[in-house]
């Protein structure tokens, strides 16, 4: 089994993904510049998308005259900008947050911003930037060097881009970008059996989101399944950064309120399905939205049954263990709010969906792909008027 999956890696095979990891984050930086000059006056702040709804801006980061969404509440990117500026909870950037101890699990994104910023607060956002560039560089990269080893063109990593989380992380600078990213790693150098790197994106992947763990706990299992105890052992040491973390996060902050899961399976998609979201459009825009909702849905429970069709088979190799891993989660979470919207659903179950179609391609198989993809529709909609504005203001 083990040997099935150990491959070599040359310089040849760095090159090509190198190339497309390029060209990936720079056609997401472009779009990004396009719709920031064009739908929100030249302000990137914008893309924290922080509402006039929320809590007030911190004294501190007024100066920078951060883009305010009117009669909104904003969305994820605002509580991970004041994130950035204060990761040690230093300032009482907590005050403005919501549920910083939940939050502050999600460290990985907001601290790297800090640390590359040097604890600047003038080149945070700056560096913020950077560290999403990075983690859609490392996701094309690591998709590309994934294909090419299972026999698909390198330029297949320019599909990273297409990952749901990745989309809504370019368009609202939300984490799930790196876990998205650390997944792809992960299947890349599980194949490898690259120890070395498979150990420090494990750290990486439970420091991004708490359901990061998952991977770690996927390898750990699998490793104890091949009888490879010592690995199995030492693997386990992976996610003693993120335990010194939440020890950290437990004496500086508040405890977090928010309840996601449930055991009755998919009591929060078949609640998402028989209620749809009150969209406020009138018109065809409304059906449309809801249509496109549905297929979204689909496509995460298209994840969830090709899991279930890999289990029955008794499929054993690292990405299929992490994917039962992630269908469990997605069988038993609850929470109303994390299924009210693509936003919401699309960018945290995607590890399922990716998980799904890195393992039909390890098949020689498309159809998980598809499935993934299905999400993408709805993120467009939600797109189309930064995408009506910037073809406006260039046609103009």
């Amino acid at each position: 089994m083990r040997s099935g999956w150990r491959v070599c890696t040359t310089a040849k095979s760095i090159r090509r993904p190198l190339l497309f990891a390029v060209l990936c984050v720079a056609g997401v930086a472009a779009w990004q510049g396009l719709t920031v000059h064009y739908s929100f006056g030249g302000n990137w702040t914008a893309l924290y998308c922080t509402g006039s709804r929320f809590n007030s801006i911190p004294p501190e980061l007024r100066a920078e005259h951060i883009y305010l969404f009117p009669h909104s509440r904003g969305y994820d990117g605002q509580v991970y900008h004041y994130l950035a500026h204060d990761p040690l909870f230093r300032h009482n950037y907590a005050a403005y947050m919501d549920e910083p101890r939940y939050r502050g699990r999600r460290i990985l994104v907001p601290g790297l911003a800090y640390l590359l910023a040097c604890g600047h607060s003038g080149t945070v956002d700056a560096a913020y930037l950077a560290v999403i560039w990075l983690f859609t560089g490392l996701g094309a990269y690591w998709l590309s060097r994934f294909a090419e080893i299972r026999g698909y063109p390198a330029w297949a990593g320019l599909g990273f881009a297409l990952v749901p989380a990745a989309l809504v992380s370019m368009d609202r600078l939300t984490v799930d970008v790196a876990l998205a990213a650390c997944c792809v790693g992960f299947a890349l150098y599980a194949a490898e059996d690259a120890a070395i790197p498979l150990y420090v994106l494990l750290s990486l992947a439970s420091l991004s989101r708490e359901t990061g763990l998952l991977l770690t706990a996927a390898y750990c299992i699998y490793l104890a399944g091949e009888r490879r105890w010592r690995a199995m052992l030492i693997f386990t040491t992976s996610v003693l950064p993120v335990a010194a973390w939440y020890l950290f996060l437990y004496f500086h902050t508040p405890p977090a309120g928010s309840t996601f899961i449930s055991l009755i399976p998919f009591a929060g998609a078949f609640h998402r399905i028989v209620h749809p979201f009150p969209y406020p459009f009138g018109g065809i825009v409304k059906p449309i939205a809801i249509t496109l909702d549905l297929l979204a849905l689909a496509g995460i429970l298209a994840g969830v049954a090709w899991a279930f069709w890999r289990a029955w088979q008794r499929a054993w190799n690292p990405v299929t263990v992490a994917l039962y891993l992630f269908a469990a989660l997605t069988l038993s979470l609850s929470n109303v709010d994390a299924w009210s919207e693509v936003y919401a659903f699309g960018r945290t179950l995607t590890p399922l969906v990716l998980l799904a179609a890195l393992d039909g391609l390890n098949m020689r198989s498309l159809l998980p792909a598809w499935g993934m993809l299905l999400i993408d529709p709805r993120i467009g909609l939600q797109l189309g008027p930064q995408i009506l504005n910037v073809v406006r203001g260039i046609t103009s």
